[in-house]
């Protein structure tokens, strides 16, 4: 092949590499872009702009950027982001004297894969990139049932008796937490019961069939998922919570036909692990814009000085993370990420969204009614919204507003929107 000194990188993987989980990537810097490189992080989290990293093999994409020397302000020698490092060597067995190869897709998207004919005796250390053989990265979808296992007539949308498709008519519902629930916020600061998660799986699926939770935060609709004999696929950001997903799912059922996985990866790209139409449910609670990423101050709260009081309830301060954005912008990336997954639900699947209103500013933000007109501008069609009375599971609720402002406790209820992918005419 002809050489394209733009389009492709060679780097030696090094011992220091294999025994630190890192790769070097000094003598590259000009390969990303310069505004990809961040200050360190002593020097107040401040990231470059981030870039896609497609891992080969692993069906993941992550999202990079390059820090600097706390002390010589130059670029440091390797990602910033590196968890990954070691199970891509792990996964393509890759020891100390191999090459891989980081190809340019586009300005902000890379592939890096092991270089095809890595034998160090051809490939001397300053090899160019006419000596390798590039493959694209690969893309195999995920390996999941999606058909039914159920005896079910075809033309049922779930496997509920009538007495329990009675119960699910009436359009307030409440639930109640169990032990396996966390309720800690702590380990995540938007929880939901199991309870909830399993009567949304079982009222819009069948046994068998595939649920996908973009947001999957602690797990609970992984874990639902799994006490419900559904299939489900989870993804986060965070490579903590799919940690927390994962010691959650080994304490499950273990004998059930049904699979369900975690994977730390961006909601954009959710849209390549799976094939058109081979989604029953999409269930979620997504991030609530930049409404928890603030001060608590407890206002609202008998006992102003608790645990939370002065904490900041949020996710994560990833500039990818919707939890960081103000509504607007919110509401535009939750309908890109919405509008990828509309292909991969199967006609008349449905779509449930779990979002309450907040109070800023003495305004109140109505994130629902964002996300109804948003999800409908995508091709979604809103079927119900079910009210989540959640006064049976809140505690210690203070008196907000008066006696000269009435204001609805919002932590007492949110909404469910059920959209639906409409029937294809």
């Amino acid at each position: 092949m002809k050489e394209h000194p733009e389009k492709y990188r060679l780097v030696k993987i090094t011992p220091g590499n294999i025994r630190q989980s890192h790769i070097y990537i000094n003598g590259h810097y000009d390969f990303f872009p310069e505004e990809c490189v961040g200050q360190s992080q002593e020097f107040d989290n401040q990231y470059g702009k981030y870039f896609e990293l497609i891992l080969d093999g692993l069906n993941e994409t992550i999202h990079a950027d390059i820090g600097r020397d706390a002390k010589t302000k130059k670029p440091r020698r390797f990602f910033r982001q590196r968890s990954w490092v070691s199970r891509f060597f792990t996964h393509h067995k890759i020891k100390a004297g191999d090459y891989v190869v980081i190809e340019r897709i586009n300005k902000y998207k890379y592939s890096i894969y092991p270089c095809t004919n890595g034998d160090k005796n051809i490939i001397k250390p300053c090899a160019s990139t006419s000596e390798i053989t590039p493959k694209k990265a690969n893309r195999k979808k995920l390996d999941i049932n999606y058909q039914r296992i159920c005896k079910c007539k075809p033309t049922h949308i779930n496997c509920l008796e009538a007495k329990e498709w009675l119960k699910c008519q009436i359009g307030v519902w409440q639930f109640s937490y169990e032990g396996r629930d966390i309720r800690d916020k702590k380990m995540h600061p938007a929880t939901f019961p199991i309870s909830l998660s399993k009567k949304v799986i079982e009222l819009f699926t069948h046994e068998g069939e595939l649920a996908l939770d973009p947001f999957v935060g602690s797990g609970t609709t992984l874990v639902a998922a799994n006490d419900t004999n559904r299939n489900a696929v989870g993804f986060d950001l965070q490579e903590k919570y799919i940690l927390l997903c994962k010691k959650r799912l080994s304490q499950g059922n273990m004998f059930n036909k049904a699979k369900q996985i975690a994977i730390v990866d961006d909601a954009r790209h959710i849209d390549r692990y799976f094939e058109k139409e081979t989604v029953s449910l999409i269930w979620t609670s997504p991030p609530y814009a930049n409404l928890l990423n603030r001060t608590r101050k407890n206002k609202s709260r008998r006992d102003r000085k608790n645990e939370q009081l002065g904490k900041v309830e949020q996710y994560s301060q990833d500039k990818r993370d919707l939890g960081t954005m103000a509504l607007e912008k919110y509401t535009k990336s939750m309908g890109e990420i919405f509008g990828a997954l509309l292909p991969l639900l199967r006609p008349k699947a449905h779509c449930v969204i779990n979002v309450p209103d907040m109070w800023w500013e003495n305004k109140r933000i109505t994130i629902h009614v964002s996300l109804i007109e948003e999800f409908r501008r995508r091709g979604y069609e809103l079927r119900n919204i079910i009210i989540w009375d959640r006064t049976n599971i809140v505690n210690r609720i203070g008196i907000f507003g008066w006696p000269s402002n009435y204001i609805t406790m919002g932590v007492t209820f949110e909404y469910l929107l059920d959209f639906w992918r409409p029937p294809i005419k």
